[in-house]
């Protein structure tokens, strides 16, 4: 199950209080029961991803507010992300927060995968969340970045480009293009950040590189203790999510990442009561939103890991009952 570290969430329900808006009466209203087990919340104290969607659907709707997810990434804390926040703060540089930040950032939330990249004089940080993230945390987590980086760095701080696979209206998109003070991508292929190289060397206020030091290791701890809870199939998902095409991805390679056999894995993933073929099914799907209409269907089909065109027709028509031709002329 993928889930967010209850400091997180909290952060959410502390920021609605300012609102007007009773901790209490909101996780009745979206029917949260996961608070009731104090030995549970005690031993893993983790939110589901399902909770956290429902909350900021009610805060969005109640609040009748469309970038709810964004007000509320402006209002980050580095606290609210717990070790990483601190960790993050404790940095160098910004290179050195980011690399921290692809390293632990499951501790505050399993719920996506960054990446980072570099294009001569660009830098590139990229999300790719969960499929069943709603726009309103997507909109969180990228806000969040931004806004963390200018407290450390420097407030006038700005972005390049930023980059939405949603597709939002002119006047939202108006509003978030002057908070970022850069130009806004909306319908884009990913949700990324991009920014000039020349900010990877800039030196954090608050550097300190013993402190730094510790919290790495205090992450590590926490990571291998929240990964040896994890279930198989969170952690396929990650692996697929983090690859750039799905060509040659298949049950060995995948066995072979984890160090584990194909038989291994076919048996644990049973018992979670899914398979290696679903879980690639699933990616491909998720995928294919944000390639249909933008690419051929040929380079569709090769980035997807098909092994041709006539391949991708057919799992294309028994996920959603018609051809890629239809779709692309009716739909």
């Amino acid at each position: 199950m993928n889930t967010l570290a209850d400091h997180y969430f909290s952060s959410s329900l502390d920021y609605l209080e300012t609102l007007g808006l009773n901790s209490q009466v909101v996780l009745s209203a979206i029917n949260f029961k996961e608070y009731n087990d104090k030995q549970a919340q005690q031993l893993a104290p983790r939110i589901s991803l399902s909770s956290y969607n429902a909350l900021l659907d009610y805060a969005q709707h109640t609040l009748n507010e469309p970038l709810f997810g964004f007000k509320l990434g402006q209002q980050i804390r580095t606290a609210d992300f717990g070790v990483l926040g601190y960790l993050i703060e404790s940095s160098d540089n910004l290179a050195s927060a980011i690399a921290a930040l692809l390293n632990y950032d499951s501790l505050v939330a399993d719920i996506g995968k960054a990446q980072f990249e570099q294009q001569h004089d660009i830098a590139v940080i990229r999300w790719i969340p969960h499929t069943s993230c709603n726009s309103q945390v997507i909109l969180r987590n990228m806000t969040a970045w931004v806004g963390v980086i200018r407290q450390l760095l420097n407030s006038q701080l700005s972005p390049s480009r930023i980059y939405f696979t949603q597709a939002w209206s002119h006047a939202e998109t108006k509003i978030l293009a002057s908070w970022f003070n850069c130009p806004i991508e909306t319908n884009a292929e990913y949700n990324q950040i991009e920014f000039p190289s020349s900010y990877l060397a800039l030196p954090f206020k608050t550097d300190n590189t013993q402190i730094n030091l510790v919290l790495k290791q205090v992450s590590e701890q926490q990571l291998s203790r929240f990964k040896s809870q994890q279930l198989l199939t969170e952690k396929i998902n990650h692996l697929l999510m983090a690859k750039n095409d799905l060509d040659d991805c298949n049950l060995i390679r995948t066995s072979s990442a984890l160090n584990m056999t194909p038989r291994t894995v076919q048996r644990h993933l049973r018992r979670e009561k899914t398979s290696f073929a679903e879980l690639l099914g699933s990616e491909r799907k998720r995928r294919l939103q944000l390639y249909i209409g933008k690419y051929s269907l040929c380079t569709i089909a090769n980035k997807l890991g098909f092994n041709d065109q006539s391949s991708f027709n057919r799992a294309f028509k028994r996920w959603y009952g018609y051809s890629p031709l239809y779709y692309l002329k009716h739909k």
